[in-house]
């Protein structure tokens, strides 16, 4: 199964570049997986209307033909793990190529969300860029040990 993160932000250090490194090197027994990032635009320079305009053109700008687009956003719809690991399992039945996209401080724009495939809500709360990365990696791992039956979820 192929995916690709892409998000909003700058590299990851510290706790975070490790966590995403050993999430992304679990991940990569059970799909292709890459994260790609694409640089904040100067909110104070733009406004944030549009820096969220700019990144979001930019993220889709990314997005492949035929890639299945799976906006992260607050308003998106809520999982259980054993629901996300039911969904994923539904896309790698059918050989979908999933593209995650993850805006920039003032999230996704509306075009971003009509444009998706289906969107997903991890909480309303709102999280640091380099804490929800490693929480997508984590989720994704955890939902292929459901999917495979590995004693990583309880």
């Amino acid at each position: 199964m192929k995916i690709r993160i892409l998000a909003v932000g700058r590299k990851a250090s510290g706790w975070a570049a490790a966590a995403e490194k050993d999430y992304l090197k679990r991940l990569s027994h059970t799909a292709d997986i890459s994260c790609e990032l694409v640089t904040p635009e100067d909110e104070h320079m733009l406004g944030a209307k549009a820096a969220a305009a700019r990144e979001s053109s930019r993220l889709l700008a990314r997005c492949l033909p035929g890639d299945y687009l799976i906006a992260c956003d607050r308003r998106g719809k809520p999982y259980s793990s054993e629901d996300f690991a039911a969904e994923l399992r539904t896309l790698k039945d059918k050989g979908a190529k999933i593209c995650f996209v993850i805006g920039g401080s003032h999230g996704l724009t509306e075009h971003v969300l009509t444009k998706a495939s289906q969107t997903v809500s991890f909480s309303k709360l709102t999280f640091p860029h380099e804490l929800f990365r490693v929480m997508l990696l984590e989720q994704l791992y955890r939902s292929f040990a459901i999917i495979f039956g590995k004693k990583y979820h309880k």
